[in-house]
């Protein structure tokens, strides 16, 4: 019970998605916890004490303490800014009276020093507003010090030591916000440097999973598996891919490759298509996964068409003698992230081995079709039937071929 009362006050006003452990409004939760616990500590000394100012102090304490609950509230509806303000105001407020009650120098208010280097934890460092907290820590330090030399305890010193004193004084506070604002900048150095990192990352993440499974890989624990009941794949092969292997040299395949696969990639983001991935000379691309819509198989039609007036391009460019060979399936489809240290999104179902057997069994620089496929795109785009085709696994299947779009 515990506990969990000490992590809701901990998390008050913080999204459940977040990662970062420094976190202003988390900082100011724990510490608005950790100086009311302080100050419930010094309640027994007081009773023992009672007679010194017994009820003066137990209302200072209950009071403040009661403030300072204030803090995660704020947080919870949203005024994170507000209750930073708050706790540092009633942080200042507590020291000040304290030592306006007690009236004896019993060295309370260096905890305001405490309070300076605390203010880059729970501001943003580059903000009017932390330099503000940390000079009113600053002023109100001076001002009890000096009340204390001039005011309290006169008598015990000197004109020379108490101007040495207070200049003593003067130095300390100087040198506390001079190491506050170290402290700010190297953690605002340390934030940029962990914020390029995440984009780094969540970049390379990207590159790897589509986004909507990159987002919920991060947040959420488990398996990622999901059913589509109608979606579309599209399947494209180099044609005698193992010639260009024996007479390319490697960085000329590869620049080759690279960029026949760019294109690709291009024109699957272009058409709203998601790679899946590519496996040597073969590339395969989806529509309707990992988000859902009922024109998949349009798109694929579309994006086929670009690609195979893409690859002409690059035939006459890089003087080819290799071809493409396009095959769309529809239907059902499952996908799911595999793998722990090198895992990937893949799909696999009845759409996927359709699509690959119409690529395995189609033509040089045609486009075959599923009849699935050619009914749901068929108000849109030109079919030439083929007939039926021996598909190993699969029986005679009926399909198509995409000649172009209806204008």
């Amino acid at each position: 019970m515990v506990t969990r009362l000490l992590h809701a006050w901990i998390w008050c006003g913080i999204p459940h998605n977040t990662t970062a452990d420094i976190n202003p409004t988390r900082i100011s939760n724990i510490i608005s916890l950790m100086v009311i616990f302080v100050l419930l500590l010094q309640v027994p000394i007081i009773l023992y004490y009672w007679h010194f100012g017994g009820g003066y102090k137990v209302t200072l304490v209950v009071s403040h303490s009661a403030l300072f609950c204030l803090v995660p509230l704020l947080n919870r509806t949203g005024l994170q800014r507000e209750a930073k303000f708050i706790l540092v105001g009633v942080f200042i407020s507590y020291i000040a009276w304290s030592c306006f009650v007690w009236q004896a120098n019993v060295n309370v208010h260096y905890y305001l020093l405490l309070g300076v280097f605390i203010c880059p934890f729970i501001f943003n460092t580059q903000t009017i507003a932390m330099w503000v907290c940390i000079e009113s820590h600053v002023i109100v330090f001076l001002l009890i010090d000096g009340f204390y030399i001039w005011q309290v305890n006169p008598q015990y010193l000197s004109e020379y030591h108490q101007v040495v004193s207070f200049s003593s004084t003067v130095f300390l506070a100087l040198s506390c916000t001079l190491a506050s604002m170290h402290i700010g900048r190297n953690m605002t150095r340390t934030q940029q440097k962990l914020s390029m990192a995440n984009q780094r990352s969540d970049a390379l993440l990207l590159n790897i999973l589509p986004r909507p499974i990159a987002q919920r890989l991060k947040n959420v624990q488990g398996k990622i598996a999901d059913q589509y009941d109608q979606a579309s794949i599209c399947f494209l092969d180099l044609e005698n891919f193992s010639l260009l292997v024996k007479t390319l040299k490697a960085h000329e395949l590869v620049d080759l490759l690279d960029d026949v696969f760019s294109q690709f990639d291009q024109l699957s983001e272009h058409h709203g298509l998601e790679k899946i991935k590519t496996i040597g000379d073969g590339y395969m691309a989806a529509a309707g996964v990992p988000d859902i819509n009922n024109a998949h198989a349009v798109q694929c039609c579309a994006y086929a068409l670009a690609v195979k007036e893409a690859f002409s391009a690059l035939q006459r460019k890089y003087h080819l003698t290799t071809g493409l060979r396009i095959g769309i399936g529809s239907g059902e489809v499952v996908a799911g992230v595999i793998g722990r240290s090198k895992f990937c999104y893949d799909l696999w179902g009845e759409a996927v081995t359709l699509a690959a057997r119409m690529e395995s069994h189609g033509r040089i620089d045609q486009i075959q079709v599923t009849q699935s496929t050619y009914e749901m795109a068929k108000h849109e785009y030109f079919f030439e039937p083929r007939g039926k085709v021996k598909i190993k696994g699969l029986g005679q299947i009926k399909t198509y071929w995409l000649v172009g779009k209806i204008e």
